[in-house]
């Protein structure tokens, strides 16, 4: 998410069409389930989760990311984006604590407060469609280094059939990237599909419901992750939003798994 660049890899498309809280997905191999949340109740488990609140983002983001824009509804969690005026404090690293800045549009983001090393992860969502959008599921270190980073999926509002993969390694002054597509027939914004990752000391593997869809060797991570849900507004790599955007438009997650 904080660098973005694009490779290609693709392939046939699995379609997984249920509604919250009906979708399953097998591991394939002998992993154990260490965690997950299924989004039941009212409120975000504050345990668990971190909601974000920034009001500047990497990557030149057209938005600010509040705690409101972050719900529980219907045993999911619900990221939406707004289009409606913001002023407040920056909140990121490399500015003053008292940085202000203004925005045209809000969003939510919810990270967890657990991390793990190596594992596989799998999200079932929904992803909006509209141009200036995108929809991220991704991991970063829990001591809050970059890079490394792994996006575990990315969907362009504008490319809601395509879906992109990317490991980030390296270091700040030499930042390295092996990253993939797979690019299918499935409208992704018509419904729920499950979006996993395989993390191992050598390898990491993504798929796309259960199917696998690209690997990289290079620059495998070596320490603690958390896992990030973003939905950011105009990214450099998606660009802003057009007339023909419309808002508001909510990432729907329907359960989260970690397995070790």
């Amino acid at each position: 998410m904080r660098s973005i660049a694009i490779g290609f890899l693709a392939l046939i498309f699995l379609v997984n069409l249920t509604g919250c809280g009906e979708g399953t997905d097998n591991p394939k191999r002998a992993w154990t389930l260490v965690w997950e949340d299924h989004f039941e109740g009212s409120e975000l488990n504050t345990e668990d989760w971190s909601p974000a609140v920034q009001g500047l983002n990497w990557n030149n983001e057209d938005q600010a990311y509040v705690a409101e824009n972050v719900t529980i509804e219907d045993g999911c969690l619900v990221l939406t984006a707004k289009k409606e005026k913001w002023e407040g404090l920056a909140r990121r690293v490399d500015k003053p604590a008292d940085y202000t800045v203004s925005q045209d549009y809000t969003s939510g983001e919810a990270n967890t407060k657990r991390s793990w090393l190596y594992g596989r992860f799998e999200v079932r969502a929904k992803v909006p469609k509209t141009p200036g959008i995108l929809s991220a599921i991704w991991a970063t270190p829990l001591d809050g280094s970059w890079p490394p980073e792994i996006d575990i999926v990315e969907v362009l509002g504008h490319e809601p059939k395509t879906v992109y993969f990317t490991n980030h390694y390296g270091t700040q002054e030499d930042h390295l990237m092996n990253n993939g597509k797979y690019q299918g027939t499935v409208d992704l914004s018509e419904d729920f599909h499950i979006y996993s990752m395989e993390w191992e000391p050598k390898v990491i593997r993504w798929y796309v419901d259960g199917v696998l869809r690209f690997e990289s060797k290079r620059g495998v991570p070596n320490k603690p992750f958390v896992l990030r849900l973003s939905l950011p507004v105009g990214p450099d790599w998606t660009e802003n939003p057009t007339d023909q955007s419309i808002f508001p438009q909510r990432f729907i997650i329907d359960w989260v798994r970690v397995y070790q």
